[in-house]
């Protein structure tokens, strides 16, 4: 399996609302906690992992620029970090993404994002640090959609099949957490 050679960012900075408790600390049935199994999914595809959001310990983190500005702000501080060119940028909370489900964006020319459904997905996203002045001007503006952001960027879409769509699910509650995994964990 070859390595992608950039760099795979796990957001962590949500306040968890529909959660209750910080997502990336929830456990799942398999023991890990969310962040966790989000490390070993990154650690599969990529030499270098960063945390995006919040601090880590052994792990590189790149904290918010800004508070309480959603994703598109853990993206702006990403692209401003310089830790690498290009980034695949994922939730905490997508614990059944795997390397083959990234794949298709990874083998994309420049920035890439799925749709389902002709629905843009906000995550996964691949980003190159040249988005950072777009980025900058859309939270400067007002705005927070990751959506709305990558709307205004130049990107290629690639359609999510159909037996990938669980895959790149977030799971933003407990109960969709005993759902997924079904109750015997």
């Amino acid at each position: 399996i070859n390595m992608w050679p950039h760099t795979v960012a796990i957001l962590i900075g949500g306040q968890s609302k529909r959660m209750g408790s910080p997502k990336h600390l929830v456990t799942l049935p398999s023991g890990q906690s969310m962040l966790e199994t989000m490390i070993a999914f990154a650690k599969k595809i990529s030499p270098t992992t960063v945390i995006v959001g919040g601090k880590v310990e052994g792990v590189r983190s790149v904290l918010d620029r800004r508070t309480l500005h959603g994703p598109v702000a853990g993206i702006e501080a990403l692209l401003a970090s310089e830790v690498d060119s290009q980034y695949l940028v994922v939730g905490c909370d997508m614990p059944y993404l795997q390397p083959i489900h990234v794949d298709p964006l990874l083998e994309c020319n420049g920035n890439a994002v799925f749709s389902f459904e002709n629905h843009t997905l906000g995550l996964p996203l691949k980003i190159h640090t040249d988005e950072l002045v777009h980025c900058t001007a859309y939270l400067d503006s007002g705005r927070k959609s990751i959506r709305g952001f990558i709307g205004k960027l130049p990107h290629t879409t690639v359609v999510l099949p159909d037996e990938f769509r669980n895959s790149v699910t977030s799971l933003n509650s407990k109960e969709e957490i005993s759902k997924s995994f079904g109750d015997n964990g």
